[in-house]
């Protein structure tokens, strides 16, 4: 009979706690920050050949999620002055907190393994001229991980033939995860993206710009983007995808409470909320008569509840 009214009280409780965890989640995805910093890069000189739709992708990007609540900060044809300073008012305005969302489209570049969006302005001359030239991806990423607000999204369209390559075709960026972000490549590492017909939008960015317009979550805008440019690339462009997020839960277009609660509850990975309510405190402590369960870490509801039952059910054996 304590046995049924322990399960009982579990299911209860913890049907309580998804609900309130629900309505938090609810709560934070409508009314927190949006910052989004987005680039697009044409008018390139030197060695790199110019682009035909960096710039319509840039607009088409910033216009819709400027009606979505964002913050734009927005530059053409930027030059490496001009894009550091963008970047510093970037992390200045997600160091409030909420969502920061960087979107470059141009020309990007790997060396040694590590990868650079370039400016208008860079004089590269050579591969190794790039490191000084350009701006590292690496050194944005971090600094957007140290602002420590609930979600970061970078998108690059930035896989274009690299011209000190031999070969057509080659080019491409690396493979990145940096712990926390959410990083989007326009096709798979090491491939190159195509620039789209002249006056559209490219390949990916085109099929981005749609699926962000509906009410899907973060993970279901950029698989769906996926799928679609591999198959209108007749299988030879593939977006990368590498999501590292920790607190990912987010649309560009919010849908209704019913359908955010519905994905909550069907969603395979755990979401901590913003407001770290569905964390109990590292001095927990659960007593009993025999024995005490310290937690020496913060612990979720759910994994405090299975500590409490498997201690009930070691109890009810030793009677």
């Amino acid at each position: 009979m304590k046995l049924k009214i322990l399960i009982l009280l579990i299911v209860i409780l913890s049907n309580l706690y998804s609900n309130n965890r629900a309505v938090k989640i609810i709560s934070t995805i409508k009314k927190e920050q949006r910052v989004a910093l987005i680039i697009g890069n044409n008018n390139y000189k030197g060695v790199l050949p110019k682009l035909h739709n960096p710039v319509n992708d840039a607009r088409a990007i910033r216009d819709i999620l400027k009606k979505r609540g964002f913050k734009i900060i927005y530059k053409e044809n930027a030059t490496k002055k001009e894009m550091n300073k963008k970047l510093d008012e970037f992390y200045k305005n997600i160091k409030k907190g909420g969502v920061g969302f960087f979107y470059f489209s141009g020309h990007g570049m790997e060396v040694d393994g590590h990868n650079y969006l370039i400016p208008i302005d860079a004089d590269i001359k050579e591969k190794s001229d790039t490191p000084y030239e350009a701006i590292s991806l690496d050194k944005i990423t971090s600094r957007m991980q140290n602002a420590k607000n609930r979600l970061n999204i970078v998108v690059l369209d930035a896989c274009r033939n690299d011209p000190f390559e031999r070969a057509i075709g080659k080019g491409g960026l690396a493979k990145t995860e940096p712990i926390g972000l959410f990083i989007s490549f326009s096709t798979g590492a090491g491939q190159v993206a195509s620039d789209g017909r002249v006056g559209e939008n490219g390949l990916f960015t085109k099929s981005l710009i749609k699926y962000m317009q509906e009410p899907l979550t973060l993970q279901d805008v950029f698989r769906k983007t996926r799928e679609e440019v591999y198959e209108a690339s007749n299988h030879k462009q593939f977006p990368a995808i590498y999501d590292q997020t920790i607190r990912g839960y987010f649309y560009f277009t919010i849908p209704d409470d019913d359908i955010i609660e519905r994905d909550i509850q069907k969603s395979s990975y755990v979401y901590d909320s913003i407001s770290s309510s569905n964390i109990v405190d590292q001095n927990y402590e659960y007593s009993s008569s025999k024995k005490s369960i310290k937690s020496t870490k913060k612990k979720s509801f759910e994994s405090i509840m299975d500590e409490e039952f498997n201690e009930f059910m070691r109890r009810m054996e030793e009677e």
